[in-house]
């Protein structure tokens, strides 16, 4: 799907040379920087791009689809799944034309079309939504953590799970105060194998579940008329790559190769989280939890799976919260450097805890048992936009077709539109929940 004007421009030369003295240079090497640390800039084939692409896409998100997927039923879900994959992935071409004319970060582009303004509208949802998938792992973290403690106690943990967020936190903040993201390699290799071993359990314990059960789960539906927004924004949630587009770009030998490899990706990942949403929600049905990985029969082998897949977000925590601390610390000390000044490097360490603190605040007031309503949030009010309204409006800045403005104009549209009504349906579902299944305690099976 590529743009009917694209062309390769020299603003793809990458420098050898980097200036470290730029504002937005602490930026730019963010969160998704780690990922592609083994490939220079300007070196990486397809093939390995395609690979940090499908790295970027499949990650945490994947597990909270079959929840979603009941929320949209699933007929309906299958199908909006398809073609937010496809709306998303024009933006994303989009994103790559316009990148192709500008160069820069995401906030850097914003700032060369429409000032400094819009810089910070962008990084201010970029933001937003790393705060919020920080604290929805957390949300996950203490469920996870309450029930292997729940299993290995004989349901009589020590405390309620929600207190484990506070526990995960701590492991969290010393991280965060690593002043240099390379350093921080091995979490997210980490992160990244015990994430893979998860996915591979999620397909083993589905299916055991429908040939144990001998076919599908309970009242499977087709369409669900009430809570479908809800499953809109945690799909828009689980394409969490958006800010790897650019660097994925910048680090290849031949750039222009990329709009193919964007759809080669895309569809490899719609095809895993439709694949995931389906097994998932067809072999558990209306019982299924926020997180897949919730549903897993009580044995040493889930039990791994829950501790392994809690690690893992433990460790990608301080890798996705990396450009609010760096974009605060900015604000707040400017070039000041605690290598100058104990008082400064203490006082950065000070704010690099706060930002940490305030995930898990969030996490602890909202609670586990309104995961599957924040992560849709999270994708309607940080997500969409920079998946759909953006990606439209610094296309029809800068390209002269007619059509291609019209369509432009159709995306920022329906970002708008959609964000409006998902909006509604999530607010709804906060005053008006539908009834919780109660909690069941299950010991240790060995």
């Amino acid at each position: 799907m590529a743009i009917p004007d694209y062309e390769v421009t020299s603003k793809y030369k990458v420098e050898s040379g980097h200036q470290e003295d730029h504002a937005s240079i602490d930026f730019e090497k963010s969160v998704h920087e780690i990922q592609i640390e083994h490939v220079p800039e300007g070196t990486a084939s397809a093939t390995k791009a395609l690979f940090v692409l499908l790295k970027a896409f499949v990650g945490t998100g994947v597990i909270f689809l079959p929840n979603s997927f009941k929320n949209g039923g699933l007929g309906l879900s299958i199908g909006l799944m398809c073609i937010l994959a496809i709306i998303c992935t024009y933006a994303f071409q989009l994103l790559v034309w316009v990148h192709s004319r500008t160069g820069g970060s995401y906030g850097e582009i914003g700032r060369q079309l429409f000032g400094r303004v819009c810089y910070w509208f962008v990084q201010f949802f970029l933001v937003v939504s790393q705060m919020g998938f920080v604290a929805s792992y957390l949300m996950f973290i203490s469920q996870n953590i309450g029930m292997i403690a729940e299993a290995f106690s004989h349901c009589n943990p020590p405390f309620e799970s929600k207190y484990w967020i506070w526990v995960a936190c701590g492991f969290i903040i010393p991280i965060c105060w690593v002043r240099k993201l390379a350093r921080l390699s091995w979490a997210a290799i980490i992160a990244d194998v015990f994430i893979l071993f998860g996915i591979v359990c999620c397909l083993y314990y589905t299916g055991d579940e429908i040939q144990r059960n001998g076919g599908p789960g309970p009242n499977i539906a087709a369409v669900n008329q009430r809570d479908f927004g809800l499953m809109i924004g945690t799909a828009v949630f689980s394409f969490e790559g958006i800010g790897m587009v650019v660097s994925v770009i910048e680090s290849m030998k031949h750039p222009e190769k990329f709009p193919k490899v964007l759809n080669i990706g895309m569809v490899i990942i719609t095809t895993i989280f439709v694949l995931i949403g389906t097994i998932g929600y067809i072999a558990y049905g209306e019982n299924i939890e926020a997180s897949l990985v919730s549903n897993f029969r009580t044995e040493p082998l889930s039990i791994t799976v829950q501790l392994l897949y809690s690690i893992a977000m433990i460790l990608t925590s301080p890798i996705m919260l990396w450009p609010p601390l760096t974009i605060i610390e900015r604000a707040i000390f400017g070039k000041r450097s605690g290598r100058v000044a104990l008082k400064w490097k203490f006082g950065k360490n000070f704010v690099r805890s706060i930002v940490p603190i305030v995930c898990a605040g969030i996490s602890f007031g909202v609670g586990a048992d309104n995961l599957d309503k924040f992560v849709s949030l999270v994708g309607i009010v940080a997500c969409m936009p920079l998946c759909f309204i953006f990606p439209g409006l610094f296309h029809f800045k800068l390209t002269k077709n007619i059509y291609l403005r019209a369509l432009d104009v159709l995306l920022m549209a329906w970002g708008i539109g959609i964000i409006v009504y998902t909006l509604y349906v999530n607010v709804s579902s906060w005053i008006d929940p539908a009834p919780a299944s109660p909690h069941v305690c299950s010991p240790m099976n060995y």
